[in-house]
C-alpha cells in the first residue's frame, strides 16, 4: 500500500518525505492547513474539489504519482516503539476531568452524562443491551481522541446500570491492540459503531465492528459473556466484496438475524446472517439507491413494533448533524418505504443536533422505545440556517447547477468540524423516547424524562 491523494492531509504531513511532496506541489497550502485544523481531516483530492479549479488536475495527478512511490509501512517503527508512543498519549482534558456528579433520577438529553466515578461516559456510536435485570451501555471509547493526534478509538468500553440513569464503568470489553499496527483494533484504525447481540444457537455474544475510511470493512468478535473477553473470528471482512459503512443488526421473530448497512453510499443493503451470526449469507433488500451526499443514508438504526419493521437513518455530513429519515416495512426481507423526518418539531433541521445509533425497546414497558444518539460536536450547534448552508454546500459538489453556494458559505463549510479534527471525547448524548401515531414514528424533544412516566 502506498501514499496517495485520497489520504488525509494530516497523515501526509505527518511524514517528512510525504510532507515535502505536499509542500512542493501545494506551496501555499501548508499555512492554510495549519490555520484551519478542520482541513487536516480532508483528503488532498477532496480539498482540490472544494478549491474548485485552484489545483489543476495535472498537478493532482503528478502529486499522486510522487506519493505512490512511497510505501505505507505501518511497521516502520517497531511494535515496542509504537506501543510506547500510544501509551504516552494522555486522556483528553474532557475525558480526564472527574467531578462530583449527583445521583440521577431521570434522563437529561443533551447534558453531559457522567459515570458513578464522575467521569464523562465514553460509549459513543453505541447501543444498549439488557440481560438479567441489568442494562449494558457500550460504545467507542474516545478518551484519547482529541482531533489532533491520530488515535480514533481506544477500544470498546461498557457501563452497567440497574435504573438506566446511573452508570458504573466496567472498563474496556474489547481492548485496543497496541503492538500490531496492522491490526483492525490498533488505536489509529477507524473502529466505529459496535453492535452486540447474543446468538441463542451458540450461546455466544457476537460483536460486529465497522472500520471506516479506506479500510471500510467489518471485524467480528465473540465471547462467552457480555463483558468478554472477546476473540476475533473475522477481520477485514467485506460481505460479497462490498465496501462497508454504517450498519445495525437486528433479530427477527424467526430466530434469524439481519444486518443492514450503507454500502459505498450507494444504498442501504439488507442481508441475512448465518446461524452463528458471524457471517453474511445472502442479500434480502436494498433501499435509498441513487442518492448523493448529503442525502444518501447512513447512521442505520433498526427496530420492530407490532409486526412493523422500522429503519431510522441520518444523511451524510460527517459529524455535522442533519435531518433523519424513517422508513417502514412489513418484513426484514422486503424493501422499506420512507415516511419522512421523525423529528417533526425540530426547527433546527438537525435531529436535535444529534445522530441516532440505536433504537432500544425498554424491557417491562408497554410501548417505550428510546432513540440512542450522539451529539458529536456540541460546540458546533446547528440551526436551520446553518443546516441549509451545509446541505447546499455539500450537494453543490454533485449538482452545481441546482445548488447555489457563495464563497463565504464554502469557507464556512471548510471551517466546520471534520471527522479527523473533532474532539469527540467531548461528545454528549441525546436519548429521547419515540411516540407513535399508527405506523408513523415521531421523536419529540424533552428536557428530561423518567421510566416511571411510562406504562
Amino acid at each position: 500500500m502506498f501514499y496517495n491523494i485520497d489520504m488525509g492531509i494530516g497523515q501526509i504531513l505527518g511524514k517528512e518525505q510525504t510532507a515535502a511532496i505536499f509542500d512542493r506541489f501545494l506551496p501555499e497550502m501548508r499555512a492554510k492547513v495549519e490555520s484551519q485544523s478542520a482541513i487536516r481531516g480532508m483528503s488532498i483530492r477532496k480539498l482540490a474539489e472544494y478549491a474548485k479549479g485552484a489545483v489543476p488536475e495535472k498537478v493532482l495527478a503528478a502529486m499522486d504519482a510522487e506519493l505512490r512511490k512511497i510505501p505505507i509501512n505501518r511497521e516502520e517503527e517497531n511494535s515496542e516503539k509504537a506501543a510506547v508512543w500510544l501509551n504516552s498519549q494522555p486522556l483528553t482534558r474532557e475525558a480526564a476531568e472527574q467531578i462530583d456528579f449527583p445521583i440521577q433520577a431521570a434522563v437529561y438529553p443533551g447534558r453531559t452524562w457522567r459515570d458513578t466515578n464522575g467521569r464523562r461516559i465514553q460509549a459513543h456510536g453505541g447501543a444498549l443491551f439488557y440481560e438479567d435485570d441489568t442494562y449494558y451501555w457500550y460504545g467507542e471509547n474516545k478518551d484519547r481522541t482529541d482531533g489532533i493526534c491520530s488515535i480514533w478509538t481506544w477500544g470498546i468500553r461498557a457501563y452497567v446500570s440497574k435504573d438506566l440513569y446511573n452508570w458504573e464503568d466496567k472498563g474496556l470489553i474489547i481492548e485496543p491492540n497496541l503492538t500490531n499496527p496492522q491490526s483492525n483494533l490498533y488505536p489509529t484504525a477507524r473502529v466505529d459503531r459496535p453492535h452486540i447481540l447474543k446468538c441463542e444457537k451458540t450461546g455466544k455474544y457476537v460483536c460486529w465492528l465497522k472500520l471506516s475510511g479506506d479500510s471500510a470493512c467489518f471485524t467480528v468478535l465473540q465471547a462467552d459473556s457480555f463483558l468478554g473477553p472477546y476473540e476475533m473470528t473475522e477481520e477485514n471482512y467485506r460481505p460479497f466484496g462490498r465496501m462497508v459503512g454504517d450498519f445495525d443488526i437486528v433479530k427477527g421473530e424467526n430466530g434469524k438475524a439481519y444486518l443492514f448497512m450503507d454500502s459505498g453510499h450507494e444504498g442501504i443493503i439488507g442481508m441475512e446472517l448465518s446461524e452463528d451470526f458471524i457471517k453474511v449469507e445472502k442479500d434480502v433488500s436494498i433501499q435509498y439507491e441513487g442518492l448523493h451526499a448529503p442525502f444518501c443514508r447512513e447512521g442505520v438504526a433498526l427496530f420492530e413494533r407490532k409486526g412493523k419493521k422500522y429503519m431510522l437513518t441520518s444523511g451524510m455530513s460527517g459529524y455535522i448533524p442533519n435531518k433523519s429519515d424513517c422508513a417502514c416495512s412489513d418484513s426484514w426481507t422486503k424493501g422499506f418505504v420512507s415516511s419522512g423526518n421523525p423529528h417533526i418539531e425540530d426547527k433546527t433541521n438537525s435531529s436535535y443536533n444529534s445522530q441516532i445509533s440505536q433504537v432500544f425497546k425498554i424491557p417491562g414497558k408497554k410501548d417505550l422505545y428510546v432513540s440512542i444518539a450522539d451529539r458529536w460536536v456540541p460546540d458546533y450547534p446547528v440551526d436551520a440556517a446553518r443546516a441549509d448552508m451545509i446541505e447546499r454546500a455539500i450537494a453543490a459538489h454533485y449538482e452545481p447547477d441546482k445548488y447555489q453556494v457563495s464563497p463565504a458559505e464554502k469557507q464556512d463549510l471548510m471551517n466546520s468540524p471534520m471527522l479527523e479534527s473533532a474532539n469527540t471525547s467531548a461528545a454528549d448524548y441525546v436519548w429521547l423516547p419515540l411516540t407513535f401515531d399508527g405506523d408513523r414514528v415521531y421523536i419529540k424533544w424533552q428536557d428530561s424524562w423518567k421510566l416511571e412516566d411510562y406504562e
